[in-house]
């Protein structure tokens, strides 16, 4: 039977409002809030110390181009990510990924490490589910390291199926336009992510040196632009604000002066 709120909305016309915070079964599903950590290095060459934070940028950039995920980014996960590094604990730790990914607000966790047997590269992947804090998918690829990128790039294809995301075929193109958009060689993403590593140290005038070389080789990637205006943005935000902390201490040291000066 009708309740008497519903018949006073009818007799004003008002009746649609009932339809205000009803769910609606067509509505698309939430997105899943993904982050990706850096990747850990067990090939034992300390070259290759820091490639686990560009190829978490790159994938990170890569599964942007899935509408389907939302991807917290390296600037939010940075203060979260501090503690662990300066501890030099591994990422690719189910109970180091929860906690993170609780501090970020994520739904799920891409960890990995990167191993190699020459001439042999070997990439391994979980995805952690941070509610449960269980691995819910595995994966592995494995190939020449010249091949580093076409890994990569099958690994992020692996990822999205793991993931439970059903790619269009609209959604296929987009994702491989925006892989080869990206693409580099090895050596590059070494050099990048030495870079993001010198950025995240606080010497951008060493990242952005460090950068320029790849900018050059790679002027239409957007993996490598978008690390390079990574690394610009957070040096002006540096500098400002390092200003801002030397005016505020010169305010502060006037304040502690006697005002007037006591007469000798």
């Amino acid at each position: 039977m009708p309740s008497p709120l519903r018949f006073v909305l009818l007799a004003l016309g008002l009746a649609p409002l009932l339809m205000i915070g009803a769910t609606d079964p067509a509505a698309a599903p939430a997105r899943k809030t993904v982050a990706v950590l850096a990747f850990d290095n067990n090939t034992g060459k300390a070259d290759y110390d820091h490639l686990g934070k560009g190829m978490a940028a790159m994938m990170t950039s890569d599964l942007a181009a899935v509408k389907d995920l939302q991807m917290l980014e390296r600037d939010r996960l940075a203060e979260v990510t501090k503690e662990i590094d300066a501890q030099r604990s591994a990422y690719f730790d189910s109970t180091t990924a929860v906690k993170v990914g609780r501090l970020a607000g994520a739904q799920y966790i891409v960890i990995g490490a990167v191993a190699a047997v020459d001439p042999q590269l070997r990439i391994d992947t979980r995805i952690v589910r941070v509610e449960t804090g269980v691995i819910v998918k595995t994966a592995r690829v494995v190939g020449p390291q010249e091949e580093f990128f076409d890994l990569q790039k099958k690994l992020v294809k692996q990822l999205v199926k793991d993931l439970d995301v059903a790619l269009t075929p609209a959604d296929s193109l987009a994702l491989d336009a925006k892989q080869e958009a990206n693409r580099v060689d090895m050596a590059a993403m070494v050099r990048v992510s030495n870079a993001l590593s010198l950025a995240d140290a606080g010497d951008y005038g060493g990242a952005t040196l460090k950068i320029a070389p790849v900018v050059a080789k790679y002027p239409n990637s957007t993996f490598v632009k978008l690390t390079s205006d990574e690394i610009k943005r957070r040096s002006t935000k540096a500098s400002e604000q390092k200003a801002k902390t030397k005016i505020n201490e010169g305010v502060n040291k006037l304040i502690k002066r006697k005002w007037p000066p006591v007469a000798p």
